[in-house]
């Protein structure tokens, strides 16, 4: 008798669990519009960041360690290595850019632009990084855009340099730019970026 009511009870208790319906999944996390993204990369006017960068032209190359500190419209970029003949630092603001070397050497021009092309002989469209390193389009400049699945820039085409995007970060709650390409007809520049602070 005791046994009947055991598998009785059992049987009960089977039938019971195999009629709770499970919890419904979370929701996924919404994917951020490109508009959305636009309005979250400009509010980030100041940062640090630090990374390695490599540039190739048709008769030479070279590479450098990079930080690059941006306070809104002032900014100071210190490149190590063969590419900034072992260490220079370029620090500007609107109208007016400064160059110093390791040799304890200074030039100043108008823009960095330029700068680096009279020293370096090519063109580097710094002015446009500005905004190319957040992983957006130059503002007002006609362009062409290519996004991921998340809203993300992967491939940027503006005033004939080729922006592909080749990996992402987050910082602080931010998706940004960590490994990237940049090219012109004359000129391959690649940036990978090992961290980023962003500043109030």
């Amino acid at each position: 008798m005791k046994r009947i009511i055991w598998i009785s009870l059992l049987t009960a208790l089977l039938t019971s669990c195999s009629n709770i319906t499970p919890p419904p999944a979370a929701p996924a996390a919404p994917k951020a519009t490109w508009e959305d993204r636009q309005i979250a990369l400009n509010r980030i006017q100041s940062w640090w960041l630090n990374g390695k960068i490599g540039v190739q032209t048709r008769q030479d190359s070279g590479s450098a360690t990079v930080d690059w500190a941006q306070n809104t419209r002032s900014y100071t970029i210190s490149l190590t290595g063969p590419l900034g003949s072992s260490g220079m630092r370029l620090s500007g603001h609107p109208g007016r850019v400064t160059l110093q070397t390791s040799d304890g050497k200074s030039y100043s021009a108008a823009s960095p632009e330029q700068l680096l092309a009279s020293r370096w002989g090519f063109h580097l469209p710094v002015s446009n990084m500005k905004y190319w390193v957040r992983g957006l389009p130059v503002p007002g400049l006609a362009s062409s855009t290519h996004f991921d699945k998340y809203g993300r820039l992967t491939a940027l085409a503006q005033q004939g340099w080729n922006v592909e995007y080749l990996g992402y970060t987050n910082a602080g709650g931010v998706d940004l730019p960590e490994r990237m390409s940049i090219t012109s007809s004359a000129l391959r520049v690649k940036i990978v970026i090992y961290q980023w602070k962003l500043r109030a």
